[in-house]
């Protein structure tokens, strides 16, 4: 006699198998296919930035222009791997999605790292305002190619719901007075969360910094208070709208947004800086990775709908 629900769970189970085996092939296609669109990013960014009157700043010493290529090639393959899983719980249309995972990448994997370095390194990319906005302008056509492509390979799930009934239920979802005292309270949480985990990591990093190794520096108390309050702004709001059209739990949202805002801003500092002893880059990115999961999941209570749970 033949067990049929067996049969049935047995079946469910084989597809799911199938299922998860496909969703994993296609991801070691998609995936250089991202990276590739964000190489091309940079070669073309180099290529009209000079048109414009913008000259490539110096590479750090020791660094060799071949080899910091492949570095942003494997590391833009992590990036379309963060973003991707945003994409897929983004239930909004292409456009807004592209929008939205775009200016969250070039914040928090550019603008917001190169402020802050021009504060911690004397190195040329930020050696001066010139040369940052080189910096930073060179990061947004990647970003721009690496984000389209995301929205495009790693689509969510439907339905796709209308985007102005779902901001429109999210804004009503909080009274001004609680959006106020919430907006306030997440400007004040990066910059503790930032020094908190900063001075954790301080005795083992600061010598490389008293020392003026590596191009690194010690800015004082006065200009990193406001510098980070800036980048808080800036992050807050390259933040909110991925929490505006978020789909899933807080959980979900909390993980898939903290471990995005860590390989982002862990990109140039961390994941590509070969050339930092391995103390920096550990400990540096710890650090990041404390941040951007405190960070973000301080972000999810204050601002993911209530009725989600």
């Amino acid at each position: 006699m033949v067990d049929c629900p067996n049969n049935q769970a047995e079946i469910s189970l084989n597809l799911e198998i199938v299922m998860n085996l496909k969703t994993i092939l296609a991801y070691l296609w998609k995936l250089p296919l991202c990276g590739f669109g964000f190489f091309m990013g940079v070669a073309l960014s180099g290529m009209i930035l000079p048109m414009l009157g913008l000259q490539a700043p110096e590479m750090p010493e020791g660094v060799d222009a071949n080899t910091i290529m492949l570095w942003y090639l494997l590391g833009s393959m992590l990036l379309a791997l963060a973003l991707s899983f945003l994409s897929r719980n983004l239930p909004v249309h292409g456009l807004l999605r592209w929008i939205i995972l775009f200016e969250l990448s070039w914040v928090f994997g550019a603008l917001g790292v190169v402020i802050e370095a021009s504060f911690f390194m004397t190195t040329g990319a930020v050696s001066s305002s010139m040369n940052a906005l080189f910096t930073v302008l060179n990061f947004l056509l990647p970003a721009i190619f690496l984000s389209a492509l995301v929205v495009v390979l790693f689509r969510p799930l439907p339905p796709v719901e209308p985007c102005r009934r779902s901001f429109q239920s999210y804004v009503a979802s909080h009274k001004k007075s609680s959006w106020m005292w919430r907006i306030l309270l997440a400007l004040l949480a990066y910059p503790v969360i930032y020094f908190a985990f900063g001075l954790l990591v301080q005795p083992f990093i600061q010598d490389f910094y008293a020392a003026g190794q590596y191009e690194l520096t010690l800015p004082t108390w006065k200009e990193l208070i406001p510098l980070q309050l800036t980048r808080s702004a800036l992050f807050l709001v390259a933040s909110l709208p991925v929490l505006v059209w978020w789909r899933g739990s807080r959980r979900k949202a909390w993980l898939t947004l903290g471990a995005s805002i860590f390989i982002l801003t862990a990109f140039m500092a961390v994941i590509t800086a070969y050339w930092f002893p391995w103390q920096l880059r550990l400990f540096h990115g710890l650090e990041l990775l404390a941040d951007a999961l405190v960070y973000a999941g301080v972000l999810t209570l204050l601002f993911r709908a209530s009725s989600t749970k």
